[in-house]
């Protein structure tokens, strides 16, 4: 897994991989690890999520999903509710199906296939996990515009907004400052 920047640690348990899954694109600076139906497949691979034949409707699907899934992490963050990320995830999800197994010794959802909606599912499946355990609220979209970089936030209150306070908090503050000045 990428580390995230401002020395902040991976979302733990399988929210991990759906920060990770997010992250797989870097707004502000790229690359974009879904860009090719390759990369998506190395993606897939170096996550555990096996090697899975990828083919060009499925990295579309992908980059739908994360998208959705990143408007949805913004909601986290203060942001209105999006009905159509919401809309996206459902309709992905009818093509993902889960069950109810168990694996590592415990009950839980896994997906029904074992092709590229299959690791989807197991997406999906940890976002509906994080839901159910209360960690979901924790995961959020950067609040600056330009980075949207996924962060799991540890502060007691839950009140962190940036990725970064040193990087993205700062830019938020100083483009404050710069627009106070400028009504005076």
């Amino acid at each position: 897994m990428k580390v995230p920047p401002a020395d902040r640690a991976v979302a733990p348990g399988p929210l991990g991989l759906v920060q990770v899954f997010v992250n797989s694109v870097n707004i502000e600076f790229g690359p974009d690890e879904f860009a090719t139906a390759e990369g998506l497949a190395g993606w897939l691979a170096r996550n555990g999520l096996g090697s899975l034949p990828v083919g060009e409707l499925d990295r579309h699907d992908a980059v739908v999903l994360r998208e959705a899934v990143r408007a949805l992490l913004r909601e986290n963050n203060g942001n209105a509710p999006d009905l159509e990320a919401r809309g996206t995830i459902a309709h992905i999800a009818r093509n993902c199906p889960l069950v109810v197994g168990f694996g590592a010794g415990r009950l839980g959802l896994q997906p029904a296939l074992t092709d590229f909606r299959g690791a989807l599912a197991i997406i999906l499946a940890s976002v509906a996990g994080a839901v159910a355990d209360g960690s979901w609220q924790r995961l959020k979209a950067c609040h600056e515009p330009r980075c949207e970089w996924i962060f799991y936030d540890r502060s007691r209150n839950r009140g962190s907004r940036w990725c970064s306070m040193a990087v993205c908090g700062t830019r938020a503050k100083m483009r404050v400052y710069r627009q106070a000045k400028r009504a005076q």
